[in-house]
């Protein structure tokens, strides 16, 4: 199996070992099982699918053995204490109670004559249950009420027997009253919560927010490079190296922002990758993956969102008050060099230029012909001088600057997405750049009238 990802959601693992990878995590679960080691609370806060269970079964598993660690998954339930009694484990707790009952059988009546008679000591207990004021007695007879009550008083006895650590996941604002409630029932006993970042968000009462605020753990934008690197790698290791550079642009662009979004987009990449090569050949795998992710021409592409760029100036730049669109590349002269404008269009009575160049070694090519269409400011047309709107240029690098350029910087696989037809991404980038083109020409006729204002004036 190339990707070892569970079928259903982040939570369901098919192994006995909580996957938590990342230096994020890492130290947030530390910071969580130090709050486990102080009998402190702590809170888990965030969005849906950034961890927050996988954390809380992560804690779970690490305090197993020194704690007794009770899980309680409040998702689709109202009352805590319903789930509470539903997740004790009654065999181990009634079994631990026997090992200190066993030791002092005369206490609770039974004697050698009741063993001579037949009278098991197991079924004497049986007996004898709410008899004696005992925290033993009552863990092997369960002999609680099940409510709210009920439960404080289990979870009091339970510390007999074990040091007890509450997990409790899916914390919505309505369980928050009880839980401030079991906080300050002065127990001493660690309280790790999962809270999604709405029902935090929503509680009203300063005195449980403060609480909670106190030691809340934030994964909403908690996730890294160095996080997301360590989960393709531990679900995919071995197309991890063609899977991370997809998943790191897509997680820049926000297109990806989760740990559930990251593992279910790989899982559909891989399958989609299998499914091509017709079967789990990983040579074959890796080189469609790389394939879905990377530009083989440049140039061609170039040409292709230039096209589609012209095409939608068609449709949506009526609205920009666009009147003319050139069908193809526009030569002009700037300080009597030639260069091709990839695309030309007149809105507004200005001309506007603009160029895609696209890149697969990080470097931008033909620099110098955009470094001369950043200094142009006149452009003939059908025997028409046009004073020039503006200048733009598409590319796929990031962080490039040019003097007099408006530069779009669109990422390669919404590139690749775009040349296979995905024209929504396009329109987007294409109403930003009008909308800064049409913020320059306001400020451009501002100064204009000002202008004329003071000529008449003078």
């Amino acid at each position: 199996m190339i990707c070892n990802i569970p079928k259903v959601t982040v939570t369901t693992w098919s192994s006995k070992s909580v996957i938590l990878v990342g230096p994020t995590y890492r130290k947030y679960l530390e910071n969580a099982l130090n709050s486990v080691r102080n009998s402190d609370v702590a809170s888990i806060v965030g969005q849906p699918g950034m961890g927050k269970t996988t954390l809380l079964k992560k804690i779970e598993e690490s305090v197993n053995g020194d704690y007794l660690p009770i899980y309680l998954d409040l998702a689709n339930k109202e009352r805590i204490d319903d789930e509470f009694w539903v997740k004790l484990d009654y065999n181990w707790i009634k079994a631990k109670a026997l090992e200190n009952l066993s030791g002092r059988k005369k206490e609770f009546g039974y004697t050698f004559f009741k063993k001579l008679m037949g009278t098991k000591f197991e079924d004497w207990l049986q007996r004898v249950c709410g008899k004696y004021d005992d925290p033993y007695l009552r863990l092997y007879c369960s002999s609680y009420s099940k409510d709210y009550d009920g439960m404080i008083r289990a979870i009091q006895d339970l510390r007999n027997l074990a040091k007890v650590v509450l997990l409790i996941d899916e914390v919505r604002n309505f369980h928050m009253p009880v839980i401030h409630r079991l906080i300050n029932a002065g127990m001493g006993i660690p309280i790790i919560m999962a809270i999604p970042t709405d029902a935090y968000s929503s509680i009203t009462d300063l005195a449980i927010r403060r609480r909670i605020e106190e030691s809340r753990i934030p994964l909403d934008d908690a996730l890294t490079l160095d996080d997301i690197k360590e989960i393709v790698e531990a679900y995919c290791k071995d197309v991890s190296e063609d899977l991370l550079p997809i998943v790191s642009s897509l997680w820049k662009n926000k297109e990806l922002t989760t740990v559930s979004s990251i593992l279910q987009f790989i899982k559909n990449q891989v399958e989609n990758s299998i499914k091509e090569c017709g079967g789990e050949d990983i040579n074959c795998v890796k080189e469609h993956l790389k394939a879905s992710s990377s530009i083989k021409d440049p140039e061609l592409y170039a040409k292709e969102i230039e096209k589609k760029v012209r095409e939608l100036l068609g449709t949506i730049g009526k609205t920009y008050g666009v009147t003319y669109v050139h069908p193809r590349g526009k030569r002009i002269e700037v300080k009597g060099k030639g260069i091709v404008a990839g695309i030309f269009f007149i809105a507004q009575d200005y001309a506007f230029l603009g160029d895609v160049l696209l890149s697969v070694d990080g470097k931008l090519q033909f620099e110098e012909d955009i470094k001369l269409l950043a200094v142009a400011e006149e452009v003939e047309h059908n025997e028409r001088n046009y004073k020039i709107g503006g200048k733009f240029l598409i590319t796929n690098l990031e962080d490039v600057k040019i003097d007099g350029i408006t530069v779009i910087s669109i990422p390669t696989l919404e590139i690749i997405k775009i040349v296979n037809g995905d024209v929504f991404l396009l329109e987007e980038r294409v109403k930003i750049l009008f909308d800064e083109f049409s913020k320059m020409l306001q400020s451009t006729q501002t100064v204009q009238q000002q202008v004329q204002v003071d000529q008449v004036g003078s």
